[in-house]
C-alpha cells in the first residue's frame, strides 16, 4: 500500500487556506489512505483526487452557508426564493458556488468510479471495495402483469387498424 510517507502527496501546505485547519486535512486524508488503501500511482492519483473534491466541497459549504445569511441580511423580511431570485452579487455568486460545489461531487464520483474499475480489470478481488457513503434505498417492487397466453405474442395488438386515409382535396 502506498501511504502518505510513502510519496510526495498533496500535502496539507498546498491546499489548506489560512482559516483552515492543517490537521484536519491531514486527518481526512489518512482516513482516504486508510479506507480505499492504494497500491500504485494511478490508485493514488484516483484517491488524491477524492480528497481534494471532498475537502474543497467541505470549502465551498461554508462559503455557500455565509451567502445565504448574506442573501437573507440584504433583503430583510423577505423569503429565500425572492432572495435567490434578486440580481444581487450575493445571489449570483451563490449559484456559482452551487455549480462548484456539484463539479466537486462529479469529480469526486468519476475518481471512485475509476478506481473501482482499475482495481475490477486489474482482478483485485482480495482487497475490499468500500460502499458509496450515499446509497440509494432500494426501489420498491413494482406489480407485474400476467403474461399473454399466445407464446408468439410479442406485444399488445391494436384494437383499431389504421385503414388509409382517404385524400379530401381533389386534384383537376
Amino acid at each position: 500500500m502506498l501511504s502518505p510517507a510513502n510519496h510526495l502527496p498533496i500535502d496539507a501546505a498546498s491546499i489548506v487556506i489560512p482559516g483552515e485547519d492543517p490537521a484536519a486535512y491531514r486527518a481526512l486524508a489518512a482516513d482516504y489512505h486508510r479506507e480505499f488503501r492504494p497500491d500504485s500511482p494511478s490508485e493514488l492519483f484516483h484517491v488524491e483526487t477524492m480528497l481534494r473534491a471532498d475537502w474543497q466541497k467541505r470549502r465551498l459549504a461554508n462559503v455557500e452557508a455565509d451567502l445565504y445569511r448574506t442573501l437573507l441580511a440584504e433583503a430583510p423580511g423577505a423569503s429565500l426564493a425572492a432572495a435567490l431570485l434578486g440580481e444581487s452579487p450575493a445571489a449570483k455568486l451563490l449559484a456559482r458556488i452551487q455549480r462548484q460545489i456539484a463539479a466537486f461531487e462529479r469529480t469526486w464520483n468519476r475518481a471512485r468510479t475509476e478506481l473501482l474499475r482499475q482495481r475490477r480489470n486489474a482482478g483485485d478481488a482480495e482487497k475490499p471495495v468500500p460502499a458509496p457513503a450515499r446509497s440509494k434505498p432500494a426501489a420498491p417492487k413494482l406489480a407485474s402483469f400476467p403474461q399473454s397466453a399466445s407464446p408468439g405474442l410479442t406485444h399488445a395488438p391494436n384494437p383499431v387498424e389504421e385503414k388509409p386515409r382517404e385524400s379530401t382535396i381533389s386534384r383537376k
